[in-house]
């Protein structure tokens, strides 16, 4: 499994003129917060965006559902920036209305990110819905004129973007599209097989005004130094939080890093 399978299966189910089961169809629970998860990734220190991610093809089981909103409650209260939650439900165990749960809940007090394979601006309408403040559009899973519809949805509706890239082409086109936040992927989503050094080898390409977030393979304070000396303004972390014993510690341990100069 890798991501031409899932994006291919993401077109499969919004192709028709309808959502696809499971979509949420109720309405936003709670005003919009325009800007809110890049104000949340704006600091001097590297923000951590801690994930909710029930499953991944890679690790298998990772979250039983019941869990899901009291670890968002845990995150936001040991200082995450924002909070990921996945609405991807035959890959990630993560479902629209889990986005919502968390979303909504009052004591997620940060800004949360809906987190799924994006290929429909009908998608963005949905994560608005939810009562998210953020999409994840991945480059690679749309041409360059879906990626601008998806882009211009999430502006319509308030909401940020974190564009995830992966390669260096995929970086210039982020930037041509204009997006506000660039996430540069350590994790091969053909092999699943991560590489630090992905962050350190983009980071220069993207232009300074640009939030940047370092994604994937990231698990100790020295892993957040070295991004921060890049210049990175967050990491977004899953699987070292979710296999940890005590995750509100663990996600202690990584913040307050300083971001430094960025290298470029």
């Amino acid at each position: 499994m890798h991501l031409d399978e899932i994006v291919a299966a993401k077109r499969s189910a919004w192709s028709g003129t309808r959502p696809p089961a499971g979509s949420r169809a109720g309405g936003r629970a709670t005003p919009a917060r325009p800007g809110a998860f890049a104000a949340a990734l704006g600091g001097s220190e590297v923000g951590i965006i801690a994930e909710v991610k029930p499953k991944s093809p890679s690790k298998g089981d990772l979250l039983p559902r019941t869990e899901a909103v009291p670890l968002a409650r845990t995150y936001a209260a040991a200082g995450a920036a924002a909070v990921s939650v996945l609405a991807d439900t035959p890959y990630f165990g993560g479902s629209p209305d889990l986005v919502a749960e968390v979303a909504n809940d009052p004591e997620v007090t940060v800004p949360v990110l809906f987190k799924d394979f994006l290929v429909d601006v009908r998608q963005v309408q949905l994560a608005y819905d939810c009562g998210a403040d953020a999409v994840l559009v991945i480059v690679r899973a749309v041409d360059d004129a879906r990626l601008a519809d998806l882009l211009a949805a999430a502006g319509d509706l308030g909401l940020d973007a974190l564009v995830e890239t992966f390669t260096e082409e995929e970086v210039e086109r982020a930037v041509r599209a204009g997006a506000q936040i660039i996430g540069v992927n350590n994790r091969d989503l053909r092999t699943f097989e991560v590489d630090l050094d992905n962050s350190v080898r983009l980071h220069r390409l993207i232009p300074p005004a640009v939030l940047t977030v370092s994604e994937s393979g990231l698990n100790t304070a020295a892993d957040i130094a070295r991004i921060a000396a890049q210049g990175f303004s967050a990491a977004l972390i899953g699987e070292s939080l979710l296999t940890s014993n005590d995750p509100a510690e663990k996600l202690r341990s990584l913040r307050g890093v300083p971001i430094a100069q960025a290298v470029r």
